[in-house]
């Protein structure tokens, strides 16, 4: 229970009220991917948790927001007791973004920012991300490995 209000106290800022967006650590996909890589590999294929940590990169964005399956989303919010996140907020939206290191990944972005990203983001530009980075998914081609990760804000570059 106490796991639960800590998680709903660190995302729901983010989700439901308009924030400052302060407290994010700047950094850049390419260091959170090598980050997790060190961190998952004597692991095997599965997802690896950690604490959710708010971070702020820069990313080219690949493709407009699709339509998507959150079922990893969901799986990870049930696994930290927090399944009903998906209720208060839509994301059934992901959006393909591509780091500075060429690695490209596909991440969770919530609905109510799709419209802003189809009309003042653009493809083949870079965009300022604001993301909660929930879990890792860990592949046996280690190459394929990717982040978790909900958006929660963007600026265009």
């Amino acid at each position: 229970m106490i796991r639960r209000l800590l998680l709903l106290l660190f995302l729901l800022p983010n989700v439901a009220l308009a924030e400052n967006f302060k407290g994010y650590r700047t950094t850049t996909l390419d260091a959170v991917i090598d980050e997790w890589n060190g961190k998952t590999k004597s692991e095997g294929p599965g997802v690896s948790f950690s604490h959710p940590e708010k971070v702020k990169f820069i990313a080219t964005l690949r493709e407009a927001p699709v339509s998507c399956s959150n079922a990893s989303l969901e799986t990870v919010l049930r696994m930290m007791n927090f399944a009903d996140l998906l209720k208060q907020v839509s994301v059934t939206h992901c959006v393909a973004f591509t780091s500075p290191g060429g690695r490209s990944v596909v991440i969770y972005v919530q609905d109510v920012l799709v419209p802003g990203l189809n009309t003042d983001a653009r493809i083949g530009r870079p965009v300022e991300i604001y993301a909660d980075f929930l879990a890792y998914q860990v592949d046996a081609d280690r190459s394929r490995n990717t982040p978790i990760m909900l958006v929660n804000r963007f600026e265009p570059r």
